[in-house]
């Protein structure tokens, strides 16, 4: 950060930790759907391909709101474009709650994906302006949980929230949260003073020939990355009841899945530093293909009645996943931060996450249609998934430039 007086170290942790809890009431209010899915389900009757398309309608908004909003905030500052799009996914969230079937729930969720979408490279790029450069890693490491710690605060929340307030009252009640803390953000927080210049509407040049191998890169990474978090986390709790388990047991294993992504995202904080992102995200990419196989193996081997030891061991597998899946991801977060200039720093993580929504609007249609055809089996996914997770490696060996160990 230059220009202007240094900000106090008190400034800067408040800022962090702001933004913070919006991508964590961002990740929220997305994963709800799914955390909710079996209870609509069954209220509406709809089958899992028909309501497919609700689930992925988010990231096709999230896909217009990742690219635009990064756009936007290059533009008119990270700031006001990170608070108009928090209002903007609280309100979606709220109107939700009245949806009376998959078509207007679906449009209600493009919505609030577009929303959704423009937060996270507008608080990442706000937090970037913000720190020292020494800082920088730890604090896109940090932000990059707060997704999967949505996830693990709703499936810890849900059984307490949901038998008195329904599904529908859920949804009022965490949309509202994010329009107050979206006022907060306003009242509280500032521009970074590079930001602010940045705001001022420079000539990006994002698509030159310079970025080609950076965007392409990070680009197919994202894609394959997405599939498999959102594919897990929106099909999860759906094939984990299918094969026995009752829904307390499926929202553990999601709590395991996005717990250690928390985890993931945190030590992949550290581990760029240490080794560089070419051997993190490498790393990384192919651990979580071990885990994605053995999931699927286990899974289509086990008992009509799963016992202790089979949940412990999906438990673990989904754990797994979702760590390996998340150090991946957030050292692509680290790439597009860091290895972007200033100037397009919002659009360049912007791009790579608009390209990731690909991935994840594919398999939140695909997921559903691959249980079905395979008659219920979820070894059909999670052979797609384990595919998904070699592509992956993408940036690992197409991107020249790397940020190197410390």
């Amino acid at each position: 950060m230059t220009g202007g007086p240094a900000p106090s170290r008190a400034f800067l942790i408040a800022t962090t930790a702001l933004v913070m809890a919006a991508l964590v009431i961002d990740g929220l209010d997305y994963q709800l759907l799914a955390l909710l899915a079996p209870v609509i389900l069954e209220e509406w009757g709809v089958d899992r391909g028909s309501f497919g398309t609700a689930m992925a309608a988010a990231l096709f908004g999230m896909a217009i709101g990742a690219g635009g909003g990064g756009w936007l905030g290059d533009r008119i500052g990270r700031l006001r474009a990170l608070v108009l799009s928090v209002v903007l996914f609280g309100c979606a969230t709220v109107a939700a709650s009245r949806a009376d079937g998959v078509p207007a729930l679906a449009v209600l969720r493009v919505i609030g994906g577009v929303g959704f979408g423009a937060a996270g490279p507008n608080a990442i790029a706000l937090v970037t302006d913000w720190l020292p450069e020494r800082w920088r890693t730890y604090a896109v490491a940090l932000l990059a949980v707060g997704t999967p710690a949505g996830g693990m605060v709703g499936a810890l929340v849900l059984p307490v929230l949901l038998p008195p307030l329904g599904w529908r009252g859920v949804f009022v009640a965490l949309g509202l949260l994010a329009v107050a803390l979206a006022v907060v953000l306003a009242l509280l927080l500032r521009e970074a003073p590079r930001a602010e210049r940045v705001a001022g509407g420079e000539p990006v040049a994002l698509f030159s020939r310079a970025n080609l191998r950076l965007n392409a890169g990070i680009g197919t990474s994202f894609a394959a990355l997405t599939a498999i978090v959102y594919g897990l986390n929106a099909w999860m709790p759906s094939f984990l009841t299918d094969a026995g388990f009752t829904l307390e047991q499926a929202l553990a294993a999601s709590f395991a899945f996005n717990a250690c992504s928390i985890a993931g995202a945190l030590l992949a904080g550290w581990l760029v530093r240490a080794a560089g992102s070419r051997v993190t995200l490498l790393g990384s990419t192919l651990l979580a293909c071990l885990c994605l196989v053995g999931f699927g193996l286990t899974l289509d081997h086990a008992p009509a009645v799963p016992d202790l030891a089979l949940r412990t061991t999906l438990d673990a597998l989904a754990a797994g996943v979702g760590g390996f899946a998340s150090v991946a991801v957030t050292t692509l977060y680290a790439m597009a931060a860091l290895l972007y200039p200033p100037a397009i720093r919002a659009g360049g993580i912007g791009l790579g996450m608009t390209l990731g929504r690909i991935g994840g609007i594919g398999m939140s249609f695909a997921g559903g249609y691959l249980l079905d055809w395979a008659g219920g089996s979820a070894l059909l996914l999670f052979g797609v998934l384990a595919l998904c997770a070699l592509v992956a490696t993408t940036a690992g060996w197409l991107v020249r430039q790397h940020v190197t160990a410390a």
